[in-house]
């Protein structure tokens, strides 16, 4: 390590008329290693103030080590967040300082200095997504602009996996101490028990998860129902929207309204539904469809006891 010492003098006060001059006379001096001076520079010196061809000046500026060191990012991460902003990402480099600030492309966004080799910043949000250039400055001077760092940014809307996550961590239970933002296995998990839960419930109404169906389904399901059953004294077909059993009024209703001669203990009786048309029309068929059975079972029966 040198210390090297200059002495510059002008000769001329540069003044057309008589006195002292009162502007600025400015020397700077610049050492490098190599005759072009676009790369990393080794000193600088000050600025001197020239009065009468004396000299009037501070003591030369001695640039710190440390300032040598030139800021680098490594990494990003992580790397991709929302168009919305607020993500907290972490910058992952070398010889960092105190007052870097972080430029995603061209905002400028406030920096915590972690340690030497980290630094916690809040992304700024953006309008469209895409992939910035993440830079470091300082005092209007710009680093890493030759390797920067890349931050993606990635749109609400847009159906990836990433926008499935978000939209499923706000459906599946929280709970206390979880942080702000599940990890996608704790989603997957919650996700997968709320479904088994969802599934493992017992169903009162065999027809609420298939939805509508064409009668002529209907009918064939209804058969297949009661030649499996065809010893039971009474069978209850529900549909009800709610799920619940229905109340004696409805059971004394269907029985009063029932085509079924009173000699017969059997019961076929649907509850009505108030719910939907598709509900009406269902209750209305299967009624009719359990009714003309049984009178043909009971046709049958007859003339076999003969």
């Amino acid at each position: 390590r040198f210390f090297l010492k200059f002495f510059l003098k002008c000769n001329q006060n540069c003044l057309k008329n008589a006195g002292n001059p009162r502007d600025m006379r400015r020397f700077q001096v610049v050492i490098s290693l190599i005759p072009s001076v676009e790369g990393q520079l080794m000193a600088v010196s000050d600025n001197m103030f020239v009065h009468n061809n004396s000299k009037h000046g501070r003591r030369a500026k001695r640039l710190d080590p440390t300032e040598a060191a030139i800021p680098c990012i490594k990494a990003v991460s992580p790397s991709e967040g929302w168009t919305s902003g607020g993500s907290t990402v972490i910058i992952i480099g070398e010889n960092f300082f105190d007052g870097l600030q972080v430029v995603f492309g061209t905002m400028l966004v406030w920096s915590e200095l972690i340690t030497n080799h980290a630094i916690r910043v809040q992304t700024p949000p953006r309008h469209i997504p895409g992939v910035v250039e993440v830079t470091l400055s300082f005092k209007s001077k710009q680093f890493c602009r030759g390797a920067p760092g890349r931050f993606i940014y990635v749109s609400l809307s847009e159906p990836n996996i990433d926008y499935g996550f978000h939209r499923l961590g706000k459906l599946v239970p929280r709970h206390p101490g979880d942080p702000e933002k599940l990890p996608k296995e704790i989603v997957l998990k919650r996700a997968a028990d709320l479904a088994e839960a969802l599934y493992s419930m017992p169903r009162n109404n065999q027809f609420s998860l298939t939805g509508h169906r064409t009668p002529a389904s209907i009918t064939h399901q209804m058969n297949a129902g009661f030649n499996s059953y065809a010893g039971q004294l009474a069978v209850t077909v529900q549909e009800n929207a709610n799920g619940q059993w229905p109340s004696e009024d409805d059971y004394g209703r269907s029985i009063h309204n029932s085509s079924v001669s009173p000699s017969s203990s059997m019961d076929f009786s649907i509850p009505p539904s108030t719910t939907t048309p598709s509900a009406h029309y269902n209750h209305s068929f299967l009624q009719a469809s359990s009714s003309t059975y049984l009178n043909l079972y009971c046709a049958k029966s007859e003339d076999s006891s003969f």
